[in-house]
């Protein structure tokens, strides 16, 4: 596996809104708030909201704001 075994590294600018509570907007004009747990280069999210973790697939998302 060569140049695989670099260490998978999640852009900067998405590491800016983990353990931050954001606003969700998806593509049906859907809006989810929360804690942001986790982030990946796909925009793949979970978030902690009031009814417990919630994964969210990063295609679904139109936008993600601080608050």
């Amino acid at each position: 596996m060569k140049g695989s075994d670099k260490e998978f590294r999640v852009n900067k600018q998405f590491l800016k809104f983990k353990n931050k509570n954001v606003l969700l907007t998806l593509k049906n004009n859907e809006e989810t708030r929360g804690k942001l747990i986790s982030i990946d280069n796909y925009l793949n999210t979970v978030l902690q909201t009031e009814e417990g973790l919630q994964f969210i697939k990063g295609t679904k998302i139109a936008f993600i704001a601080m608050e």
